[in-house]
């Protein structure tokens, strides 16, 4: 019997829960009867990033395209692509689909498809990041937000740029299917006339879900923050809310992660860090840090400034049986509520106060239960096969009269 062959595609190796989710999914779709599976990431060429590459990479299409000719594979999952990959592999990934006769997945991380900034956020003029409602999407209000935080000038290239791709490639139709982790995600690209999507929850780090965490009779609570210490996620603004608060009900901070911020938050943070009320852990690998996780915290913060998209950590957490303190906004808070473990707050002191009080209770209940089925690897593998057509022919091409999609498209410089 044929194997299938897929080759599943993504800017890097390792950076963040993009990668903790394209390194699943190649995995758990190798387990499945029948398949064999390639990965085509920043280890396969030269992967100097610049503002040049990132518009368009040459040297990923050349790599790409010598991949698809060799490995000729039948199905094709494309997770994140529009950072260093660039959309130069869409023209690739377009061109050959009709003589190799593959069809094309997309995991849709971000709001790339939708948005000039993939976070989906503008900015106001102190520079301040907002997340873009989604009723504004696709009317004439976006066009006059500010997207980046650097200038009028990258704004107008941003858009145009943005625009050009589209006119030129059409990224959504490159895709036979495009696979949102989150209802979110799912009405965004619907409000912009993407309708051939479908609905999968990323897979859970943490294999099987614990009991939840029960705690009684606790003045203070022990906060964990998990992921990249850098801007997007709010640590920064979550450490200052906490202060504002006199750390009321918050016993300790521990940081597990790294990332750009914490030079800053070392420094400006110092006297937290020698009283044991913020404890930096660093980095480490995911065997030990979930037994960590559960040892050391009663909940989890998430305090992305973003909209975040179904974020793992969420998931984590339910999975290690911990509730998540969540700033209500965008996707994130969605994905909690969904799961059962959401404790929402925003960013002022009271708001704040009322979650750790929300925090108290619910970790009093001990007939809390969290709904983590549709997170499970096993659940995730078995819907990709599905989605996929996975040990199923690819369809017959018929003949039309009008040129396959893409057909004039530039190939890459040989």
């Amino acid at each position: 019997m044929q194997r299938c062959r897929v080759l599943v595609i993504n800017d890097f190796v390792e950076k963040g829960g993009a990668e903790v989710v394209y390194q699943q999914c190649a995995a758990l779709l190798a387990t499945l009867p029948g398949v064999e599976v390639e990965r085509f990431d920043d280890s396969r060429f030269c992967a100097r990033s610049t503002k040049l590459t990132r518009s368009w990479n040459t040297s990923a299409a050349r790599a790409l395209e010598k991949t698809l000719l060799r490995y000729r594979p039948h199905r094709i999952m494309v997770h994140n692509y529009h950072n260093l990959l660039s959309p130069s592999i869409l023209a690739v990934l377009a061109r050959h689909q009709r003589e190799l006769r593959y069809l094309v997945y997309h995991t849709c991380h971000d709001y790339h498809l939708v948005y000039y900034n993939p976070s989906l956020q503008y900015f106001d003029r102190q520079g301040h990041p907002i997340i873009l409602p989604l009723d504004a999407l696709r009317t004439r209000a976006v066009f006059m937000l500010r997207p980046t935080p650097k200038g009028l000038v990258h704004d107008l290239m941003t858009k145009a740029w943005w625009h050009a791709i589209r006119a030129m490639y059409q990224p959504a139709r490159v895709f036979d299917k495009i696979i949102c982790p989150g209802e979110f995600m799912e009405e965004a690209l619907h409000r912009c006339g993407i309708r051939n999507t479908v609905l999968v929850r990323n897979p859970s780090a943490v294999p099987d879900a614990l009991p939840p965490v029960v705690v009684r009779d606790k003045q203070r609570f022990n906060i964990a923050f998990v992921g990249r210490i850098s801007p997007e996620k709010g640590l920064l603004q979550f450490l200052q809310l906490a202060q504002a608060t006199g750390f009321e009900r918050i016993g300790c901070i521990g940081v597990y992660g790294d990332g750009p911020d914490r030079a800053t938050i070392e420094q400006r943070y110092a006297q937290l860090i020698e009283q044991r009320k913020l404890i930096l852990f660093g980095s480490m690998p995911q065997q030990q840090l979930f037994p960590a996780i559960r040892e050391f915290a009663d909940a989890i913060v998430v305090s992305s400034v973003g909209a975040e998209n179904a974020p793992l950590v969420v998931i984590e957490g339910a999975m290690l049986g911990l509730p998540v303190l969540i700033r209500d906004g965008g996707a994130m808070a969605n994905t909690a509520e969904g799961v059962g473990n959401k404790i929402k707050f925003h960013f002022d002191p009271a708001s704040l106060t009322r979650a750790l009080d929300e925090l108290a209770v619910h970790l009093a209940d001990d007939t809390r239960s969290y709904n983590v089925g549709d997170y499970r690897p096993a659940h995730y593998a078995q819907r990709l096969a599905e989605i996929m057509h996975i040990g199923e022919k690819p369809a017959p091409l018929v003949a039309s009269g009008r040129p396959p999609r893409f057909a004039n498209n530039p190939r890459p410089a040989p």
